[in-house]
Order: C-alpha cells, then structure tokens, then sequence
C-alpha cells in the first residue's frame, strides 16, 4: 500500500455555505501518512486471507457484536467479506472496495497496523521510524481527512481547485454507472499528491456523527476532546469525499455526509492512515 507523507499544519475547516460544516475554523492538524488511494479490492482480499473476519481481537466490541449477527448462514456456509464482493462490475482488482462497513474499516486497520509488525520482524527491519515510536494504522479523522484534500493553503472547495470540472472525479456527472479504477483520474490529484478523494467512493472517517445518522451531536468547531474520535461504541460515523452515483456537490471537500457504523453502501470504502505513536 502506497501513502503518501501530509506535513504538520493547520487547516482552516469546514465552508460556510454548507450548514453541517459551519462555522469555519482553524484546527492544527499533526503529520501523518494517509493512503494514496482508497483501499482496493486486491488490499482487502488479503485481509480476508488472513482470516481477518474470524480473528476478534481486530474487531471493537460493537463491531465483533455486528459481526456476530450478520453471519447468517448461507448455504451452510457464513458469508466472510464485504458486501457486493461478488458483484464482478465492482470487484476489479484495482477498483475501491466498496460494501464495508465503518466496523470493517477499522478492522482492517488493527489488522494492518498487526501485520506491519510482525513483517517487519520477521525482516530484520526496525519497526521504530522515529525515535521510540511505532507505526500503527487506523482510520483518518475528518479533519485530517479534509487537510489532506483541501492542501496546506485550505484554499480549494474541491481537490483541484475552486470549481468543479468534468473528467477530474468519479461522480454522476461522469455517468459511468459503477466504481473505477483507483488512478483513473489523475486530473483529480490534491495537492499532496492523493488520489481520488473527490468522487468514485464516500470514505469512512474516525469521526462520530452522532448516536443516528439523523442528528448531528459533535458539530463544527471540530474539538478531540469531545470524544468525537473515540473508537468505541455504535452510531453514526462522518463519511467524506462523494461517490460515483452521488452529485458533485457531495464531492466538496468541506462536505459531511454519515451513515450508521453497520451499514454498507455499493458507493461506501475507505482508506487508511498511518501514525507515528
């Protein structure tokens, strides 16, 4: 998996046009690592490999709970993967996973951060890339999320500028009916060099929404200590960045979209970061 190093900052957030993302504010945002591309079909089938979706202690607890009541048998067999995992239009290798959940998500991510270190051990190599820190993966804030497609200026509504232009982003303006390829939009590159974070897939985000997906209980301005990152517990978690069936308006950087941490979406993935700790 490819990332891409976002620098230490500070991001003025949200757009005032928008009333889930008002006010604007200033947010100081640490250095992290955040995936150049959504994760792909070809990255999750690895998890799945690894017997991801059997092993609890990848999973939070309401996450392995949801687990346990979704592995409804079929066939007498349960079903161990995301949601639309055999629809071939949406399972190319180097498309997006869609059809996971926020409890999916994380998963992976506990996973990731476990197997980096039992690669690099197995390696020789050191897990430590700072003095006395370690790598470990989870899933990006909205706010780190937003930096890293806004760029270190926050001067753009979308990640290549001010307005919004055909052939730069998977949306239903495109009208390709389904996800694309991870690098098919080079047009679309922030400014750190992500891709794909307008259009193509709504992204997870660490973020809480609220207790529904109906109510906003952690509104702007974005403050950690309202335990609006914490990684336990049920709810509604902010979705970023647009899909390819969604309008381009959902594809501003600013946008605030949620669902349900359970729920899963033919135009829903993710992508990881990753954190020195």
């Amino acid at each position: 998996m490819d990332f891409v190093e976002i620098p230490r900052g500070v991001l003025l957030m949200g757009d005032k046009r928008l009333h889930d993302a008002s006010p604007p504010h200033h947010v100081e945002i640490n250095g992290f690592g955040v995936g150049k591309y959504p994760v792909t079909n070809a990255e999750f089938a690895e998890f799945i490999a690894a017997r991801g979706y059997e092993t609890e202690r990848y999973w939070t607890a309401m996450g392995w709970k949801w687990l346990r009541g979704r592995l409804v048998a079929k066939d007498g067999q349960p079903e161990l993967a995301p949601g639309f995992w055999h629809e071939p239009r949406l399972n190319q290798a180097r498309y997006p996973v869609v059809g996971v959940s926020w409890y999916e998500a994380v998963a992976f991510c506990n996973w990731m951060s476990e197997s980096c270190k039992q690669v690099e051990g197995e390696t020789g190599k050191q897990v430590e890339r700072e003095a006395g820190k370690q790598v470990r993966y989870r899933l990006p804030s909205e706010a780190e999320w937003e930096y890293a497609a806004r760029g270190a200026d926050s001067a753009r509504n979308f990640p290549w500028g001010e307005k919004f232009e055909r052939g730069r982003a998977n949306t239903a303006e495109a009208g390709f009916g389904g996800t694309t390829p991870v690098t098919h939009f080079p047009a679309g590159v922030s400014p750190f060099g992500v891709w794909d974070l307008a259009g193509n897939v709504f992204e997870w985000t660490l973020s809480k929404w609220g207790a529904n997906w109906q109510e906003l209980q952690y509104p702007y301005p974005y403050r950690v200590e309202s335990g609006c990152q914490d990684i336990e517990g049920s709810g509604a978690r902010v979705m970023r960045g647009g899909a390819w069936f969604n309008p381009y308006q959902e594809a501003l950087c600013a946008y605030r979209s949620r669902y349900l941490a359970g729920s899963r979406g033919s135009n829903i993935g993710f992508r990881v970061a990753r954190i020195l700790a």
